[in-house]
């Protein structure tokens, strides 16, 4: 293997064209500028046909990616549809939430989990991964969700590709995460006869950590005239969401379920699409 590994084992370039990235879990990605990919360490490994030891024995002289750029990845083999066969346990799960599968979401094999794909225009950029079995770290705390490596979530919306609103759009409504926007948007859709018809879009932010591309782009969505609304949870995290969305005039309305400790989702398995439907609508507050 070449020393310097600023060289992509894959496409083996003449010149120098792979970068890392470190994701806020401390996982590495790497991105090759002339595959025009990002690589999880584990799948840039498994593809060049090297061990980790003999990666570590060249020149580690990487540069770190720029922090405010998405790059295409690869789509994940073990990513598949959750009309395949093998992904029955997570159809199973997907109801238990009280959703359909209508939407954008798969099924991975690997990490038994539902995933969430995020996209930027038309580019596979990154995905998240919901266990459907949570499983419980070292120190105790239990582990919910895995980032897929080089997905820049402070740069990407779930359910949002940040290219323009097609149809009937009017208004956009931010959640948190996947399943709460999911909740909203499959009921919402139900209630005007179909997606096209549904002047509403729900998309999450991937957390309540709503970064300063999130509160730029959807203060440009509200000057150009759509109603935005943040739809966080009523936690102290999901209060802290509202607090920066409304401070930096990127939102329009607010809607917070009025159910200690329930989120948009909870209220969703409680009373169904049709009813959560004209719940959620209520809870729509002018800021």
């Amino acid at each position: 293997m070449q020393k310097d590994n600023r060289f992509c084992l894959i496409c083996k370039p003449k010149n120098r064209s792979l970068y890392y990235h470190q994701n806020e879990d401390k996982s590495v990605w790497l991105y090759c500028n002339k595959c025009n990919r990002g690589y999880s360490l584990r799948n840039y490994l498994n593809i060049a046909g090297v061990t980790p030891e003999e990666f570590l024995q060249g020149d580690l002289k990487f540069e770190d990616s720029k922090s405010n750029e998405v790059r295409a990845m690869a789509w994940p083999s073990s990513f598949i549809t959750m009309s395949d066969p093998r992904a029955n346990k997570g159809v199973e799960y997907v109801k238990s939430r009280g959703l359909t599968l209508d939407g954008d979401m798969y099924y991975d094999l690997e990490d038994e989990g539902i995933v969430f794909p995020y996209y930027f225009e038309n580019q596979f950029c990154g995905a998240q991964v919901r266990f459907i079995q949570e499983r419980i770290k070292e120190d105790g705390d239990k582990w919910k969700i895995t980032t897929l490596p080089g997905t820049k979530l402070s740069l990407l919306f779930y359910n949002w590709n940040q290219t323009n609103f097609m149809g009937n759009v009017k208004g956009i409504i931010v959640a948190e995460g996947a399943f709460n926007a999911m909740s909203i948007n499959q009921s919402l859709n139900k209630m005007y006869g179909g997606l096209t018809k549904n002047p509403w879009r729900a998309i999450a932010c991937s957390g309540s950590g709503v970064s300063s591309h999130h509160l730029e782009t959807l203060k440009e969505l509200k000057d150009k005239g759509y109603k935005i609304i943040c739809a966080s949870d009523t936690d102290e995290a999901g209060g802290k969401m509202l607090v920066k969305l409304a401070e930096h005039e990127s939102c329009t309305h607010w809607a917070l379920v009025d159910e200690k400790g329930k989120d948009w989702n909870d209220m969703l398995k409680q009373l169904g699409h049709a009813e959560f439907a004209k719940y959620f609508i209520s809870r729509i507050t002018p800021v």
